[in-house]
This record gives C-alpha cells, sequence and structure tokens, in this order.
C-alpha cells in the first residue's frame, strides 16, 4: 500500500538516531516528565485513519470480506484469522503508558533506568550481582534479547496473582469440543515490590517464581494440580510436579514435554503461555524489525465489564471459534524473532512487543518446515480490580491460541470469580501454602 511507504522509509532512517521507543524524540523522557507520548511520534502513525489516507477510521469492523485493508499491519496469524471469520473492531489509538501496565511499574521503571545488567550468557543482573529489582530492566532496548527480558520479567508486574479462568477447546467445523475451568495462583521469588519480604525471598531466593495450575473441571481432570519452579538461571529449565487425584501423590515429572497440548482438543502447549514461557536463554533471539502494527486494545476486557455482549468487541466469552474484539494501531513495535531449542518442533516464534508498554500482545510461530503454524493473541485491561498499590490491576482478560494448520482454537476467557476463588493481585499469597507438593496435598481433591 502506497499509505505506508512513509513509515517503512521513516522507520529504517529515525531509529537510528537512538536507541529505544519514539521517532521524533525518546518516549521515556516523556513519559518521565509526565508529558505525551504523543511528541514522540509523527501525527500520521498516530491515527490509523491518516495512516491509510482515510481507508479505516476508528469503529469499522474488519473481516474476511476487507481484511486486506489491514494486511500489511498486522500479524501474519491475524490476517488468516480474518480470512477465515474472525471479526474485529478498530479503535483510536491509546496513548496512556500505564494502560496495560501498572502504573507503580511505570514508574519503577523511570526509577531503575540504566541499572540492568546482562552477563555473558545474557542473564540479568543488578549492578550489584544480584537478581534484578524490578521494573523494566531495559527502557530503550537495543537487542532481541533486551526486549524479551522486558516482555518476561515478571510477566505480571505484581508480586502474587490468583487467576481464574475459562477454557474453550473448538474445532475445524466450529464446534465446542471439550471446555474447563481452573485457577492459578503464582509467587514471585525475586524482584518483590509490594509485600513483604522485599526484594527477594531468601528460602528460594534461587528461584524466579512459582506458579501451580489447578483444573475444576471438566470432571476428569477435576483436582489435577501442576507445580512449576522456575529458577533465577533462564538456561535452567523448570522443575514441575503433579498432584494426581486418582493416586492421591504428587509425582515430578520432565520439564521437557513443553511442546504437547496441556489438555484434550486444546493447541495450547506450556511454551505458550503468557506469549512466552520458556527459559529465556534456552532461546536465541534477534530484533529484526521496528514498525506500526495491530495490536489488541485495552477495552478488551471480556468478563471484567459485566452486562458487555458480544456486540461490544471486548472479548465477551462465547462458545464461537473467534470471539470478537477491539485493535488498534501501535505506533511502534519491535519485532523479536526467537529460535528455539533443537527439541522443540517450532522453527521460529516472531514477538511483537510493545516499545511503550515493553509487553507483546501477539506472536506468530512456524514450524520446522517454515509453515505458519500458530497464532496466539493475549488481551489484557485494566480490570478495576484493586491493585493493592492505589490503582487497580492490568492483568490478562482473555487469550486466543490457533493452531492455524489443524484450524483448532483454544480460547481462554479470565474470570473476577469462579465459585469461592476470586482475581486477586499483590494479595500476600504464601510459597508455603499453595506451591509446594505438601500445599497441593492439602488443599487436593479427597
Amino acid at each position: 500500500m502506497a499509505e505506508l511507504i512513509w513509515s517503512r522509509r521513516n522507520f529504517l532512517r529515525q531509529t537510528g538516531a537512538w536507541a529505544g521507543a519514539g521517532l521524533l524524540q525518546p518516549v521515556w523522557p516523556l513519559i518521565g516528565a509526565g508529558k505525551s507520548i504523543a511528541a514522540a511520534y509523527p501525527e500520521a502513525i498516530l491515527s490509523i485513519e491518516k495512516y491509510t489516507k482515510g481507508k479505516l477510521k476508528p469503529g469499522m469492523i474488519i473481516s474476511k470480506d476487507n481484511a486486506d485493508l489491514v494486511k500489511d499491519f498486522s500479524p501474519e496469524g491475524l490476517y488468516v484469522e480474518l480470512q477465515r471469520g474472525a471479526q474485529i473492531k478498530i479503535a483510536d489509538t491509546t496513548m496512556a503508558p500505564d494502560a496495560i501496565v501498572a502504573p507503580y511499574w511505570v514508574e519503577l521503571t523511570l526509577r531503575n533506568r540504566g541499572k540492568a545488567v546482562l552477563d555473558g550468557k545474557g542473564q540479568l543482573w543488578s549492578p550489584d550481582g544480584q537478581p534484578w529489582i524490578g521494573g523494566d530492566p531495559f527502557p530503550q532496548p537495543q537487542s532481541g534479547l533486551e526486549a524479551m527480558w522486558n516482555h518476561t520479567w515478571n510477566i505480571t508486574r505484581y508480586d502474587d496473582v490468583r487467576e481464574v479462568a475459562l477454557e474453550k477447546n473448538i474445532d475445524s467445523n466450529g464446534a465446542l469440543v471439550r471446555e474447563g475451568t481452573g485457577f492459578l495462583v503464582a509467587v514471585q521469588s525475586v524482584g518483590r515490590i509490594v509485600k513483604e519480604p522485599k526484594p527477594v525471598l531468601s528460602a528460594y531466593k534461587n528461584e524466579h517464581h512459582r506458579v501451580v495450575v489447578t483444573a475444576f473441571k471438566p470432571f476428569d481432570l477435576y483436582g489435577l494440580a501442576s507445580l512449576s519452579t522456575i529458577y533465577y538461571d533462564n538456561s535452567r529449565l523448570p522443575d514441575t510436579d503433579l498432584y494426581i487425584p486418582v493416586l492421591r501423590r504428587t509425582r515430578r515429572v520432565p520439564s521437557t514435554q513443553r511442546f504437547e497440548p496441556i489438555t484434550p482438543y486444546g493447541v495450547l502447549f506450556v511454551s505458550d503461555l503468557g506469549l512466552h514461557n520458556d527459559p529465556l536463554l534456552t532461546w536465541s533471539w534477534q530484533l529484526v524489525g521496528r514498525r506500526p502494527l495491530l495490536a489488541p486494545s485495552p477495552v478488551n476486557k471480556g468478563a471484567f465489564a459485566p452486562g458487555a455482549d458480544k456486540e461490544s468487541f471486548t472479548f465477551v466469552e462465547s462458545n464461537e471459534k473467534f470471539p470478537r474484539s477491539t485493535w488498534e494501531l501501535r505506533p511502534e513495535m519491535l519485532v523479536v524473532d526467537g529460535v528455539p531449542p533443537a527439541d522443540s518442533p517450532y522453527g521460529k516464534k516472531r514477538m511483537y512487543i510493545d516499545a511503550i508498554y515493553h509487553r507483546a500482545q501477539t506472536a506468530d510461530i512456524w514450524d520446522r518446515a517454515g509453515r505458519l503454524w500458530k497464532f496466539l493473541a493475549f488481551c489484557i485491561c485494566d480490570t478495576g480490580i484493586t491493585d493493592n498499590m492505589g490503582s487497580t490491576a492490568r492483568m490478562f482478560s482473555g487469550s486466543v491460541i490457533a493452531d492455524l494448520q489443524k484450524n483448532y482454537h483454544t480460547n481462554i476467557f479470565q474470570q473476577p470469580r469462579l465459585g469461592d476463588l476470586d482475581f486477586r493481585v499483590n494479595a500476600g499469597f504464601k510459597v508455603e501454602e499453595w506451591l509446594t507438593p505438601t500445599a497441593m496435598l492439602s488443599r487436593a481433591r479427597r
């Protein structure tokens, strides 16, 4: 499209002027001064209407009938999904730097600018050789690895979190073939900001975090729990323990099975959680581009906006293959390619990391033959629920994991509450009460 020539040429020329986000000037000094990020970008890439010379406007619906209008600035998987029946609504570009990131995390990123250190193998440290202290470590990423550290370091940006969710698996005919419910509890071991002890849980100082996932439904999985211990050394695979209800025992299982579906009929792998869930240094990373791209909008609140229906295009729960959602033009996205270890069936993962938020919400994955395999989209919103730091929690509201070769979907819808379990962050969850084999046994289905 001729309309995109400006951005392609200018991104190549302008981004060489300084490292980090911003074309006309760096973004983070503006954020630190409380000024609008608009000053860092030409007006032409802050408005989708101007970017496309009027062909697209906020409020327009994109479907298979007009998907070509967004092809040149979409993740490849999104374009395939649109051709197959997905629909998205176009929104204005969000200017707030804390729209999908906790406000205190933005302040911490500003406070700790320039302090992050990578050692010879790429492991992240504070200047004193201790674990990183918090905030995004590289506000001005100069490599794919630095951009990925920003995304993966404390993926939630909270000391602890409990999420509850519905999962729906849908086949190539659009039929709902299996659904489930469950919850997740995660506790950060290092880089703790809110809850004592901080910044490190001394008993777990060699770990990064622990996470346990427990299934409620369907009945054949009821009570099954999986505990992962993720180490600070990002070249080391996690330890995984299962609680198996039929045995009433916990068992250590291999962590190498990261590239297999988590549930029957599902297409979500352990590796896919949060868009990237493998130890960072088991992959190699390269920054291959920077350009405007579509990404999910913060208006995708899903169940955190009671009363909304699918016509709102806010990722409302549905048994349909393609939940309707809203997307916006982001002025600067870092395109980062990852090459996995030899035992992975993946050939390449392309992460689209927002240069302002330092978070990815979408990724494309290819197989080893070079064929597009998966598309991942994770929506993040302001949930309206306290973050216990004077603001409200920004968290995942839902996600789509699409196997584009099988034409299967796993769609996940986060919930404010399921039964007597509710969504919380910075709530003071304890490792000993939730995240050990003993804790799994004490909370287990009997």
